[in-house]
């Protein structure tokens, strides 16, 4: 089976139609709201976070189209899009080895907020030391965007190395890589690197030319690029001028939410935070769902009581769902969608699993 109905297959196996099948697409493009983010961890499914994220919505509605045509999927509701696999779909998909779905290096999500920061780095890096080595004046660069092009600057001023041996270093550095990496991860970071008379190709021109599935050349570069990024922090004796590419992030916290704790920890409440930051307290609430599924540390005792929380949990297990309107209808009101949500995730952290509730979106 190709790759693209694959992982298609194993989405909507592990949405089990608690989701619409935006949420799906909103995954793997990487959509920075919290909704995403809690959805990555609630159904088990964070390495395919920002997995594609150059991925078209008419591409995807497609391949959907696709899957419903052959039959492997189907909406248990008329006009929902809400989807679960069919019988066929069960039957195709208890064939598929889930591990080829998920290279190794798809798994190293530490740093998946500095990816596509980092990756603009490495593709402009590569072409500016390649024009400066071959003495090209002017070039039109990958990236116009400020941030990038002053840490490749930066990177390159205070190297204070000629240019042959700081391209050298790089050279060397990235072969390293990428005789540690699987070949058919390699060749896809190499290909889209742009150097002197050379354009790199996108990933989907890259599929177009050798044949391959473009789901899979995304999944197979982004473990490569992933990869990458876990090496530079193990060993960074290795990479001491890649290294410099990338800021590494201690916390898994988005920019937003780490904002939103740092005003908490300072004493203001989740309506003082929201007047504040100038967000909707639900926004600061999304926030609050977020820490508590990263952040065990922080007390939540304000905005949850020991006594509601198991009232939530035991209205969820006689609901057998992690969907918020029957579990709030079983308590009759007495929680908050939030409370729900921060109970479902403390919860889920305890056991070691990956939480949240969903609305119906």
């Amino acid at each position: 089976m190709e790759y693209r109905y694959a992982i298609i297959l194993y989405l909507v196996n592990q949405f089990r139609g608690e989701r619409t099948i935006s949420g799906i697409y909103h995954l793997l493009k990487g959509k920075k709201s919290s909704q995403s983010i809690q959805d990555s961890f609630l159904f088990h499914v964070e390495p395919f976070f920002h997995s594609c994220e150059d991925l078209d919505r008419r591409d995807f509605k497609a391949l959907i189209d696709e899957c419903m045509s052959r039959r492997w999927i189907s909406s248990p509701e008329q006009d929902s899009q809400r989807y679960v696999l069919s019988s066929e779909g069960e039957r195709v998909f208890s064939r598929l080895d889930g591990h080829l779905l998920t290279p190794e290096g798809l798994n190293f999500t530490e740093q998946v907020n500095e990816e596509s920061r980092f990756w603009l780095k490495l593709q402009l890096m590569v072409q500016t030391l390649s024009a400066l080595l071959y003495h090209q004046r002017a070039f039109l660069p990958i990236t116009r965007q400020p941030s990038v092009t002053e840490s490749v600057r930066r990177c390159i001023m205070e190297a204070s190395l000629g240019r042959s041996k700081l391209a050298a270093y790089f050279y060397r550095e990235l072969v390293y890589f990428l005789q540690r990496c699987p070949a058919s991860e390699a060749e896809l970071l190499t290909a889209q690197l742009t150097g002197y008379k050379m354009s790199g190709l996108t990933v989907k021109q890259i599929a177009e030319l050798t044949g391959k599935d473009e789901y899979e050349c995304r999944i197979l570069f982004k473990s490569a690029l992933r990869r990458l990024m876990k090496e530079i922090i193990e060993f960074p004796i290795h990479y001491p001028y890649t290294g410099r590419l990338l800021i590494v992030k201690k916390s898994a916290l988005s920019l937003s939410a780490e904002e939103t704790l740092k005003w908490i920890r300072s004493g203001l409440s989740l309506h003082e935070v929201a007047k504040k930051r100038r967000l909707s307290q639900s926004t600061v609430e999304d926030h609050l769902v977020e820490i508590a599924l990263k952040d065990r540390t922080i007390d939540m005792s304000n905005y949850l009581s020991d006594r509601l929380e198991k009232q939530i949990l035991e209205a969820a297990s006689e609901a057998k769902t992690k969907q918020l309107k029957p579990i709030k209808k079983l308590l009759l009101d007495r929680a908050s969608y939030f409370q729900i949500r921060l109970a479902l995730a403390k919860e889920a952290v305890r056991r070691g699993e990956d939480p949240n509730g969903t609305t119906d979106e």
